[in-house]
């Protein structure tokens, strides 16, 4: 059995991979500071001798872990981004991009084996479309994270309360948690569908548009035809573990 382990910037996620199936899907949110909590995440784990393939890009936090497996003496693998150069466009500088999101492409090698052309739109820390261009990841966006950049607008502004993200057909607000809903969820709907259309007109594709992470769900539902996959990070490095 392999413990499948993704590593963001305010959470790490794990899941259990088994004769092909992945099951025991668990997460934290952490903070760097806090190195109990990552290590204590993991003990279950080691008690059951298993082996661990890693994708991060917190590299700080991908060293307190490392050491715990370490001292243990449990195998583990770290995503090898040598590995990707051939799907990877020599104009790309592969070795600033997140292996996360070279994942993610993999991930859809399950779902649309016959695809070639796709924006994966990731709603993580930092919001993120990525470029796929007859199976070539060719370069990407990145755009402020949706929860990162409102929770710093209420802690900014002091007339502003905290609110919740949620789907909703308010085009404008008359009072100001309304306006925040409208602004935060049709504004940034029509920022990705903006997006989207402008690089299909630049690369003269019809991509293939996923969505995934943190708020992607109800983002998916007001986009235009763009599906929703929850695992799919980990669907990519059980693709990995299988052919790399």
């Amino acid at each position: 059995m392999t413990i499948l382990i993704d590593i963001g910037n305010t959470s790490i996620k794990k899941c259990k991979l088994n004769k092909g199936k992945l099951y025991s899907f668990k997460y934290i949110d952490y903070s760097k500071n806090l190195t109990n909590p990552i290590i204590n995440f993991f003990l279950e784990d080691l008690k059951s001798d298993e082996n661990f393939l890693i994708c991060s890009v917190v590299p700080e936090v991908t060293k307190i872990i490392i050491s715990k497996f370490i001292s243990e003496n449990v195998e583990y693998k770290i995503i090898n981004k040598n590995n990707f150069k051939k799907i990877v466009s020599p104009k790309v500088n592969i070795n600033e991009l997140g292996a996360d999101r070279i994942i993610n492409y993999l991930g859809l090698k399950y779902y649309y084996p016959l695809r070639k052309n796709f924006l994966v739109i990731d709603f993580g820390t930092a919001t993120t479309i990525d470029i796929i261009v007859n199976n070539t990841y060719t370069g990407g966006v990145i755009l402020p994270g949706l929860t990162t950049s409102y929770k710093n607008l209420v802690n900014s502004a002091s007339l502003i309360n905290n609110f919740q993200i949620k789907p909703t057909k308010l085009v404008y607000g008359t009072n100001t948690k309304n306006a925040l809903l409208s602004g935060s969820f049709n504004g940034y709907s029509h920022m990705i569908n903006g997006y989207a259309d402008q690089l299909q007109k630049l690369f003269k594709k019809k991509f293939k548009k996923v969505v995934t992470g943190g708020h992607g769900f109800i983002f998916s539902k007001n986009t235009k035809d763009m599906e929703f996959h929850k695992n799919l990070t980990f669907s990519g490095l059980k693709y990995y573990y299988e052919n790399f």
